[in-house]
């Protein structure tokens, strides 16, 4: 089976971490990534084709592999709404390529705002029918139709992580005297910051808050090595991003507001369990919270760590991963 993952450059880059994933642990599927233009957060893993930064060659390389493939799973990212969905209308005049009558399945990704604004607009979509499956951020899940084709999707980036590698790191980070709570926004007024740095002005004594933002994403990673705790978002939104998982590939517990993950959860994994600390809807607990746990004894927190990673290696094991997308394009 032949995969395209196309959009106009891949929120958080989920998109291409899957494509990825896929052709480092699939048998018997083969996929690429295909964007207008590359993501401004320069991740390690880049598109296949960057349609903007292209010569004609590359192209109808990239036409070729659209054109071959048996699945299109495509972004509706930030665009002025559209009775065509703007991602395929745009990419089948860049490749020359009807893709809505071309008799692939189709497959949407809402990954964020463009959707939770928009929602009913997209629910009553004039090609919805057309679409083989549509996928959500967990969040968004709860305002779709939530029909048999509606899935919650797994934010994802690729770490090809080992288990008991991750709980040593974590155990080497609790023997470090002083210790780091990590806040790295993509977009600090979506992601909570001023609530999350007030609330944090003071830590127990043997810890200490940073937040940065505004670094290249290899940089970011860097930062997450060295942490314990990282703080992923407080907001409305009520659901963890890619740098939530990314934090906790690199051995951290992580903290995020949750009340809008649980109906997704559910109906995905069949349990409300999510390998995050909650961190609740009232912005005056933050503190009282991440000092909770970080009081706990080493060898609680250890326990909770083994846990967390427990869940992740069942649902974010390229297995895992692989597992998904077959059910999906399935």
């Amino acid at each position: 089976m032949k995969i395209s993952f196309i959009a106009e450059n891949d929120f958080a880059n989920v998109l291409t971490e899957y494509s990825h994933c896929l052709n480092k642990h699939s048998n018997d599927i083969q996929s690429k990534s295909i964007c207008y233009r590359p993501h401004s957060f320069d991740y390690t893993i880049h598109h296949d084709y960057d349609l903007e930064n292209c010569n004609a060659e590359q192209r109808l390389e990239a036409k070729e592999w659209v054109k071959d493939s048996d699945v299109v799973i495509f972004g509706e990212e930030g665009h002025p709404l559209e009775q065509t969905y703007r991602t395929l209308r745009e990419f089948s005049t860049l490749l020359n390529i009807d893709l809505i009558n071309s008799g692939k399945k189709l497959v949407i990704w809402h990954p964020g705002s463009l959707y939770r604004q928009n929602h009913q607009f997209y629910n009553e979509h004039p090609l919805r029918d057309k679409i083989h499956k549509h996928l959500y951020a967990f969040d968004l899940y709860k305002v779709s139709n939530r029909k048999v084709n509606d899935i919650p999707f797994l934010v994802y980036s690729y770490i090809d992580f080992n288990k008991e590698e991750l709980i040593s790191n974590f155990k080497s980070k609790l023997a470090s005297p002083q210790k780091t709570i990590l806040h790295i926004p993509s977009n600090p007024k979506i992601k909570g910051t001023v609530a999350i740095t007030n609330q944090l002005s003071t830590t127990p004594s043997n810890f200490e808050f940073r937040t940065i933002n505004g670094i290249p994403h290899p940089k970011v990673i860097e930062y997450k090595t060295k942490s314990l705790f990282y703080i992923d978002q407080f907001n409305n939104i009520g659901t963890y991003g890619v740098a939530a998982i990314e934090a906790l590939l690199n051995s951290n517990i992580v903290f995020c507001t949750l009340h809008n993950t649980h109906e997704a959860i559910i109906k995905l994994t069949g349990e409300n369990v999510l390998p995050f600390v909650d961190l609740g809807t009232e912005s005056n607990q933050i503190n009282s919270i991440v000092s909770s746990y970080a009081n706990l004894s080493d060898e609680t927190l250890i326990e909770i760590y083994e846990g967390m990673i427990q869940w992740v290696e069942e649902y974010y094991s390229p297995k895992g991963i692989v597992n998904q997308i077959k059910n999906i394009v399935r």
